[in-house]
C-alpha cells in the first residue's frame, strides 16, 4: 500500500511515515469481525524496523485475534519490495453494537 495524499498538504511524507501509515491500518486490513455488528479500535500500536524502506510501496500481512472478553490483538508483518522491514502489533478494544435502541 502506499498513502494517496500527503499527511500534510505541502510535505512529502518520509519512508519511516508511509511504514507507521501502513502499520496503523493492520487492524482493518486484517478485520475478522463483522463491522456493521462490531467496533474494534487500536488502544496502541508498536511497530519495530530493522531497516529503511525501500521505494513508494510498504507490504503489510496482518492477522488479528479477537477475544470475546472485549481485546484482541493485531500482528503484523511489514515489508518492500526486497523483503521484511519490521513489524506492528495492536491491541484492540471490541465492542458489539448495541441491538435495540438505534
Amino acid at each position: 500500500m502506499r498513502g494517496r495524499l500527503p499527511l500534510l498538504a505541502d510535505e512529502t511524507p518520509s519512508p519511516m511515515q508511509r511504514v507507521l501509515l501502513a502499520a496503523d491500518s493492520a487492524s482493518g486490513v486484517s478485520a475478522v469481525l463483522d463491522p456493521a455488528r462490531f467496533t474494534f479500535v487500536n488502544s496502541d500500536l508498536t511497530v519495530a524496523v530493522h531497516r529503511p524502506l525501500e521505494g513508494e510501496w510498504v507490504g503489510l500481512r496482518a492477522t488479528t485475534t479477537p477475544q470475546p472478553h472485549g481485546v484482541g490483538q493485531t500482528d503484523a508483518q511489514l515489508f518492500d519490495t526486497r523483503g521484511p522491514i519490521g513489524r506492528a502489533v495492536q491491541s484492540l478494544v471490541i465492542e458489539e453494537w448495541p441491538t435495540s435502541g438505534w
